[in-house]
C-alpha cells in the first residue's frame, strides 16, 4: 500500500490510521465529512499532525468527482456509530465513491464488533448492516474489520472511559448511553497497528479483533473507578463462526495506555 484514501479523517480511530500512515511514508488523502467534530478539535488535531507533504484533505464532492482515484480506500463505520452518526451511512454523498470500486486496490470497513455477535438488531445495526451489504454486493475486493471498544488519546465522549474522565474533572454531565462493547477493549495504537498490518498482508474478508484477554473491558474500567454494574451485563457470543479471529499484540500496559488517554484529555479539554 502505497496510497491511501481516509473518509472521515478526522474521527477517532481513522485519525489514528491516519497518522500511522504518515509515519510510513504512505500518501494519505483525507476526506472530511460535514458531520465531524468542532473547530477547536480539528486545529489541535491538524497541530498535532503538523505539516505533512503526504496528507492532503479534500472534501466527499472533491473525492466523488475524481475518477482517478487509486489505492486503499478506509471507511470507519465504528465511528460513525460511537459517535450517533450512522445517518451518513443513508446518504448518496458516501455511497457515490464506492461506485468507482474499479479505481480501489482494496476498499477497507471498520465496524463495531456488536455487529457479528448474537446482541439485539438495533435500528443503527439496520443502518449499518445494510450498507455494508450494499458494498459487498459491489465489490469482493473488501475486508471488514470489527473492533470492540477502543481507547486511548482522542476517545470520544460517547464512549463509558471518556465520559468518565471528563466527568471527574468537569462533571460532564448525563452520559448519553452505552453504545461501546463491553467484555473486550483494545488500545488505539495497538489497534491500529494490526489494522495496517492485516490491510497490506491479509486477503478479503471479515475479521474481529481481539485483546486475547479476559474481561479486558471491566480492567479498563476498574482502572478509571466506573462501577461494576455497566460490565455485568450479559455476554454476547459471536454468530458468525467464519470470522477471522486475530490477536491483538499489547505492546502498551494497560494502565500507561489510560494514562496516555487521562493526560491528552485534561491537555486538550480541560
Amino acid at each position: 500500500m502505497d496510497k491511501a484514501v481516509i473518509i472521515g479523517v478526522f474521527d477517532f480511530v481513522n485519525f489514528h490510521v491516519c497518522k500511522a500512515l504518515l509515519n510510513k511514508g504512505i500518501e494519505v488523502k483525507g476526506v472530511q465529512i460535514e458531520t465531524e467534530e468542532n473547530g477547536d478539535l480539528l486545529v489541535e488535531k491538524r497541530l498535532e499532525i503538523g505539516r505533512n507533504a503526504n496528507l492532503s484533505v479534500i472534501s466527499i464532492g472533491e473525492l466523488t468527482d475524481d475518477h482517478n482515484q487509486k489505492g486503499t480506500m478506509v471507511l470507519s463505520v465504528y465511528d460513525l456509530y460511537m459517535q450517533y452518526r450512522e445517518d451518513f451511512l443513508l446518504s448518496e454523498d458516501i455511497k457515490k465513491p464506492f461506485m468507482n470500486f474499479n479505481n480501489w486496490e482494496k476498499i477497507v470497513i471498520l465496524a463495531p464488533s456488536q455487529l457479528v455477535t448474537n446482541e439485539n438488531i438495533t435500528d443503527a445495526g439496520v443502518i449499518m448492516q445494510n450498507f455494508m451489504k450494499g458494498i459487498k454486493s459491489l465489490t469482493n475486493n473488501i475486508q471488514f474489520l470489527y473492533l470492540p471498544t477502543i481507547y486511548g488519546p482522542w476517545q470520544p465522549d460517547t464512549f463509558m472511559f471518556q465520559h468518565s474522565i471528563l466527568n471527574e474533572w468537569n462533571g460532564e454531565g448525563t452520559f448519553r448511553g452505552l453504545r461501546e462493547e463491553i467484555t473486550d477493549a483494545l488500545f488505539v495504537e495497538d489497534a491500529v497497528a494490526s489494522i495496517i498490518e492485516i490491510v497490506e498482508k491479509n486477503s478479503s474478508g471479515r475479521y474481529l479483533l481481539q485483546s486475547g484477554k479476559n474481561n479486558q473491558w471491566e480492567r479498563c474500567a476498574a482502572f478509571l473507578g466506573i462501577g461494576d454494574h455497566i460490565s455485568n451485563q450479559s455476554t454476547k457470543e459471536l454468530v458468525d463462526n467464519e470470522i477471522n479471529k486475530l490477536t491483538v499484540k499489547s505492546i502498551i500496559p494497560l494502565p500507561d495506555a489510560l494514562t496516555k488517554q487521562i493526560e491528552h484529555t485534561h491537555r486538550v479539554y480541560i
